[in-house]
């Protein structure tokens, strides 16, 4: 029994609305306006694309789940797969990871055991989208004879801004980022606004920070100031425009990211990352970056919080010199949780 994406048993969760009458639905994070601010910038550009945090929801007995996926294509070399979460009746979730999908085509049909039984009760069912990858939804198909129901979307109350390292970048499993593990473990709903590549760019998020009332904002931008000497510059100003207009929105609480350990700090890892040097002189832009921004941020204290060294300083994490296995964004969730204590509401 295959759902089409304009079936009303299917929901979507993702920032913009999925466009229904489309045979296949790609579920954008970002407006159009977004990319008309980051023309030209053609990585940031492939990850505005992405779905990351995005994913289709329905409630069903099925005792297999198909998630039907078309335009796949691949931006980054890193494996890429989808997940499986099915809810429990405790209130949990029990997650699923595909294979690597980085060997298929374009059209590709992933198929998961949901543990789940026809006749027996209907359970929520959320089948989330690569993280890096960029593809459409063409459907989900179950097992004839089960039941299927729409499943009433959780209400986002967490903001999640960043590059790639909030993108999910050298991920494969959706479930593995540490967005997706602290919205788990908090109860907190999130938009994942990651986009590899970005610098500090107040006008591609403006819309988000003023969508609704956030419980919690999270920025994770700067990093990418450090690769040319003349955004090393710029940062602290973009750093302050950006944390104004957070702010100004009256959120529950807001919290940056400081630029996270690079083993080019210390003269360790590869010594490039796709062309770009990942030399001691570029640790040396990622700590100037680092501190311009703490001593800039610092004055709207205590309304934002600044938190650091939230990642392994073990070059053995970093396989392309930048971005953690999922072990390290296992650690990046604990320290997240840890600095902001208990509960991360105010």
């Amino acid at each position: 029994m295959l759902l089409s994406p304009a079936d009303p048993r299917l929901s979507f969760y993702c920032p913009q609305p999925g466009n229904r009458e489309l045979a296949e639905v790609r579920l954008e994070r970002f407006p159009a306006a977004a990319y008309k601010t980051l023309y030209g910038q053609i990585g940031p550009l492939a990850n505005l694309r992405s779905s990351s945090g995005c994913g289709v929801w329905l409630r069903t007995n099925s005792p297999t789940v198909v998630l039907c996926l078309g335009a796949l294509r691949h931006h980054q070399l890193v494996p890429q797969g989808v997940a499986c979460e099915v809810e429990q009746e405790d209130g949990g979730w029990l997650p699923y990871s595909s294979l690597d999908l980085r060997e298929v085509g374009r059209d590709v049909r992933v198929a998961f055991a949901t543990g789940l039984e026809r006749g027996g009760p209907v359970r929520t069912v959320a089948l989330w989208l690569p993280l890096i990858s960029t593809c459409t939804v063409a459907g989900v198909e179950l097992a004839e004879g089960s039941l299927a129901e729409p499943a009433a979307l959780p209400e986002p109350r967490w903001l999640a801004i960043g590059d790639s390292l909030t993108q999910g970048f050298s991920v494969q499993c959706p479930t593995q980022d540490w967005v997706h593990r602290l919205s788990r473990r908090w109860s907190l709903p999130a938009w994942n606004l990651g986009v590899g590549g970005i610098r500090i760019e107040p006008e591609v998020f403006e819309w988000a920070l003023s969508s609704r009332h956030w419980d919690l904002v999270t920025i994770g931008l700067g990093s990418n100031h450090s690769w040319d000497e003349a955004d090393v510059a710029t940062a602290a100003d973009r750093a302050a425009e950006l944390a104004e207009l957070a702010l100004y929105g009256g959120h529950g609480r807001v919290v940056w990211l400081l630029p996270p350990y690079k083993p080019c700090e210390d003269g360790k890892g590869p010594q490039d990352f796709s062309g770009v040097p990942l030399t001691r002189e570029t640790g040396d832009r990622v700590r100037r970056v680092r501190e311009a921004l703490q001593a800039r941020l610092s004055r709207y204290a205590p309304a934002l919080e600044l938190v650091g060294d939230l990642l392994p300083r073990d070059p053995r994490y970093y396989p392309d010199g930048l971005h953690p296995f999922a072990a390290g964004f296992s650690r990046m969730a604990d320290a997240l949780a840890a600095a902001l204590g208990h509960s991360p509401l105010r």
